[in-house]
């Protein structure tokens, strides 16, 4: 505890002094008689005369009564003198305010939301540091999905409550680690010969810190504490953390969706669990946890004759609501209208093959020039394109709109590097196959993405043509012994995925962290997300998605407690909580409230002794 000092002293005193004269002025000014008792009410009109007749001005005399009073005046007189104590926190002081938003933090608790106890327990911290009289200069960070810094250094009070109470919740999974990695990028690190006179950045960070596996928090420019919010209560919730949906090879009206639950130290041991389309219930499962296990799966198996939106929903009132539901949009069932354009309609027999079992019809084949329907995917073998099409299109050994200029070769090539992160080739493993080269690709090409190369340049290639991806390769597939590999099956299983997704019969499920590519009215590649709330979104382009939580780590509301930020505060012995100041009015009228009572029942004794 520091020293106590007064931020109104002439009040109080102006106070004390009123009070004190008007306590002394009752006491001299009072009538003081002697109780007797009389016989007749004709006594009455000489007690009258004794009124008229009575001194007013007496000599104070010392009572337990007067002394009472006197007490109670100047402990109201400190009251309004506005009494404080402070800490040692430094002149000019840094604090740092990190509230995490994230998904966990709209748990509720007693009819009040995490985020909602953060604010106020943070707005009344930022009161106390602005009346310290100690000019704090305060940075507010928002721990979300990801940090941002929302004031920075602010010296007036209004703005960082304000921009406290502007916080808002999102669905969001995230680490209030990354708030102190950022916040740590933006404060002044201060060396040990600058360390006494400038303090280090002081943090408060409020959090259940449910993501946290450490009790220490690195920062070398600060030090401080996560607020505990909730120390005494253990939160009851369950939560959907992962949805698939996958429609089946032979029967394609039949469909599975498959559900992950996680629940929490003191959630429910069993579930209901609901799938809807729309707004239709069809089907039901309950969900049990087993002992000492805090995740349990279920599948279901739907019958779904055309494109559809799954939501499944937890029927459970618990602390959180955000993961409660999720969301898997089904593909139709109806296979997909390829065709493939070649010499004298004469594909490749094994490309052919591999076509129809991922199509799961058999493609028509033409010859350029030739009506090509109206189809999903277009695939050129060895032929030549002025234009790229509207729909998505592969190519072997196939230059489109000039891109890919002829070349006579009769040497064995191999892949020297590809993007072994691409989505299309992952597990696909482009070492071991060997290919004759037929097109040479120019690096310079604008707009082209380079997925494979070898030592001649670009092998496998991407281009975008209005809004829609188109891959070529700089070899004929007969020219190689890829399409015996397993490798080329899974290429074109995935390729299928990214040029039309769904087409392998997946569902398509989306999370709030989540980044989706659309292209908008003039074909330019746009990206939505991610999304601060769950539910069913609206994307630019007129698609409808449905937006899930999905993430362990907030829907087991776990609550670390005693979580400490720096080192710098162990090693100088320093106080966590910094030195801010601390009121001292309520308990001075408190005190003066008891000695009102005492004193109400001193009179009350001393009237019936008398009586």
């Amino acid at each position: 505890m520091g020293r106590l000092t007064f931020l109104a002293p002439i009040a109080g005193l102006i106070a004390g002094a009123l009070g004190t004269l008007c306590v002394l002025l009752m006491y001299m000014l009072r009538l003081r008689r002697r109780p007797v008792q009389v016989s007749s009410t004709l006594l009455w009109k000489k007690s009258v005369k004794d009124l008229e007749g009575n001194i007013p001005w007496q000599r104070l005399s010392p009572s337990v009564l007067l002394l009472l009073h006197l007490l109670i005046v100047a402990l109201l007189a400190l009251a309004i003198a506005r009494p404080v104590t402070d800490t040692d926190l430094a002149d000019g002081q840094r604090v740092a305010i990190v509230i995490d938003t994230t998904a966990s933090m709209g748990a509720t608790v007693n009819s009040q939301s995490m985020l909602q106890r953060a604010k106020l327990e943070a707005s009344g911290r930022v009161r106390s540091l602005f009346d310290s009289g100690r000019s704090p200069r305060v940075t507010l960070i928002e721990a979300g999905n990801e940090p941002r810094v929302v004031v920075r250094d602010a010296t007036e009070r209004g703005l960082v409550l304000r921009a406290i109470d502007s916080l808002m919740q999102s669905d969001q999974p995230g680490s209030p680690g990354d708030a102190i990695e950022l916040l740590d990028q933006i404060s002044p690190v201060i060396n040990e010969t600058e360390e006494r006179s400038t303090p280090k950045t002081l943090v408060w960070m409020f959090s259940d810190a449910g993501s946290l596996m450490t009790s220490t928090l690195p920062m070398r420019s600060g030090y401080g504490e996560v607020i505990d919010l909730a120390p005494e209560l253990a939160q009851s919730n369950v939560g959907i953390t992962a949805i698939s949906a996958q429609r089946d090879r032979i029967d394609t009206g039949l469909c599975r969706v498959f559900l992950r639950l996680v629940r929490s130290e003191g959630g429910p041991k069993a579930a209901i669990v609901h799938a809807y389309e729309g707004e239709q219930r069809i089907a039901s499962a309950p969900i049990s946890f087993a002992d000492g296990e805090d995740a349990a799966t279920h599948t279901f198996e739907l019958r779904l004759e055309r494109a559809a939106m799954i939501r499944v929903e937890i029927d459970a009132d618990d602390s959180l609501p955000s993961d409660q539901q999720a969301w898997a949009s089904i593909p139709s069932p109806d296979p997909l209208r390829v065709t493939v354009v070649a010499p004298d309609a004469q594909a490749d027999p094994l490309l052919l093959d591999y076509l129809e079992v991922i199509s799961r019809s058999a493609p028509l084949v033409v010859a350029p020039g030739q009506s090509q329907g109206d189809p999903d995917l277009i695939v050129y073998d060895r032929v030549a394109a002025d234009q790229f099409p509207a729909v998505p299109s592969l190519g072997f050994n196939a230059p489109t709109a000039g891109n890919g200029s002829p070349i006579e070769s009769n040497n064995i090539h191999k892949v020297l590097s590809w993007d072994r992160n691409d989505p299309m080739l992952r597990g696909v493993g482009l070492g071991s196959i060997s290919y004759i080269r037929s097109l040479r690709y120019d690096e310079q090409t604008p707009g082209m993405r380079i997925i494979a190369q070898d030592q001649q340049g670009p092998l496998l290639v991407e281009f975008i043509a209005h809004g829609v991806r188109h891959i070529r390769a700089a070899f004929a597939l007969h020219d190689s012994d890829w399409a015996v590999q397993v490798g080329f099956t899974i290429f074109i299983a995935q390729l299928y995925e990214q040029l039309l997704p769904g087409a392998g019969g997946a569902g398509e499920v989306y999370s709030t962290t989540d980044l989706i590519e659309y292209q908008d009215e003039l074909g330019n590649e746009q990206i939505a997300g991610p999304f601060p709330t769950v539910g069913v979104q609206m994307m630019p382009d007129g698609r409808q998605i449905g937006v899930s939580l999905l993430s362990a780590d907030e829907s087991m509301l776990k609550a670390n407690t005693g979580i400490t930020i720096g080192t710098a505060a162990s090693e100088t012995g320093t106080r966590l909580s910094g030195r801010v100041r601390i009121d001292l009015w309520r308990w001075f009228i408190g005190a003066a409230i008891v000695l009102l009572m005492i004193e109400w029942i001193w009179y009350t004794l001393k009237v019936r002794i008398s009586a």
